[in-house]
């Protein structure tokens, strides 16, 4: 079985984004899933109605059948609305929309494609669940508190959280090597 890990150096992610031209259906793709920390099945599900021009938006996660209300950087809500307006997308339509059928967002499959793809053009084994590791990683990084993101991912310890976003022994040990006491 293949494990997943974050993306921890910062310059690939911006590499990542790259891989993809602006404004494409592909790239949004790896901006929301790393700007949200969702996972796929509810990326997938979002409609272009709940979240152009919006600051917020409520979803039912597919998983764990839970109300969760996110926020919308205000960087991703940029690339959408230029998205939006490129596409002339409607309000009912998928933000994720299926080239064969527009009344249908693209397959898990097909996004799975995608985001390896792009993980392929520099040089890393990527998934969806490599974005959302991501983003729990980088928010811990900047600060935000570890029982937040537990409550973000919906986990039922800290411990838990802890690994899942690739905090390893060897976080753990620069800890212990960094903490300076004046002595």
């Amino acid at each position: 079985m293949n494990t997943t890990h974050a993306i921890k150096d910062i310059s690939q992610i911006q590499t990542l984004m790259d891989v993809y031209p602006p404004y494409s259906k592909n790239r949004l793709l790896l901006e929301y899933a790393i700007r949200t920390g969702l996972r796929i099945s509810d990326i997938l599900n979002v409609k272009v109605g709940q979240v152009l021009g919006k600051d917020s938006y409520q979803i039912v996660e597919m998983k764990t059948g839970k109300k969760k209300e996110l926020a919308i950087h205000d960087r991703l809500k940029q690339s959408i609305l230029d998205y939006v307006e490129r596409e002339g997308l409607a309000a009912t339509d998928y933000l994720f929309y299926s080239n064969a059928n527009k009344n249908s967002h693209i397959k898990r499959t097909q996004a799975h494609r995608i985001i390896a793809h792009a993980g392929d053009m520099i040089g890393i084994t990527l998934s969806a669940h490599s974005l959302r590791k991501s983003f729990g990683y980088h928010s811990y990084k900047q600060g935000v508190d570890i029982s937040l993101l537990q409550t973000i991912f919906q986990h039922s310890s800290q411990a838990v959280t802890l690994r899942y976003i690739d905090i390893t022994q060897e976080n753990i040990n620069n800890v212990y090597k960094r903490v300076d006491f004046g002595f």
